[in-house]
């Protein structure tokens, strides 16, 4: 018999955080696993391994820590990406890790593919937190393929999630933004229902 669960893409930053965007982006991890979602990251450092950290700390979840691995841009094709100091991707949380053979992104992301359109289709409901770069051209690909250009932003699978200032104008434009975890569950869950998938009620 086919179980299908949910796959829900965090993206954010892949620097360094301070302690308060861990804790939020831990807190995201564990809220998608109360949903009984897969967790999809894009297998790096930040806010990608912060959520898979709290992912996978929530016992008796149903989902798996998924990373989308981009390739190293200046490298094999089999060459994974890693950070400026070295480190290799994927980080030691992700319990599937999908090779793709892409770069992170690329400058005519309209045409041209990259890891991030990976994360992004994949995805059957996005969460965005704060992020500069590579986050920024995950939204605008968010907001463009998959029919979502056709849609309004409140119809929209992706949620923002944090203060206004911490996105661009676009992606303000173009999405629903929460200030709570709960505010961002809620709106997830009812994507995923809306879509056919069976989600908790109450939520955890």
């Amino acid at each position: 018999m086919v179980h299908r669960l949910p796959v829900v893409a965090v993206l954010g930053s892949g620097s360094p955080l301070p302690p308060e965007r861990v804790a939020l982006a831990r807190a995201v991890g564990a809220m998608v696993a109360g949903l009984g979602a897969h967790l999809l990251t894009g297998a790096g450092f930040g806010v990608m391994s912060a959520a898979a950290e709290g992912f996978v700390a929530v016992p008796a979840r149903r989902g798996l820590s998924l990373g989308m691995v981009p390739r190293d841009p200046a490298g094999d094709l089999d060459a994974p990406h890693h950070t400026p100091d070295g480190i290799a991707y994927p980080n030691p949380l992700v319990e599937l890790a999908i090779f793709t053979a892409l770069p992170p992104r690329v400058e005519d992301w309209t045409t041209a593919p990259s890891r991030n359109h990976v994360n992004v289709l994949s995805a059957d409901a996005v969460v965005g937190l704060a992020g500069s770069v590579g986050t920024r051209n995950e939204l605008a690909i968010a907001a463009r393929f998959r029919g979502e250009a056709e849609r309004p932003p409140a119809a929209r699978r992706t949620v923002l999630l944090g203060p206004a200032e911490d996105f661009p104008d676009e992606a303000r434009a173009a999405f629903v933004r929460v200030d709570t975890i709960a505010a961002a569950a809620e709106r997830l869950a009812g994507i995923l229902r809306r879509d056919g998938f069976s989600i908790p009620d109450p939520l955890p």
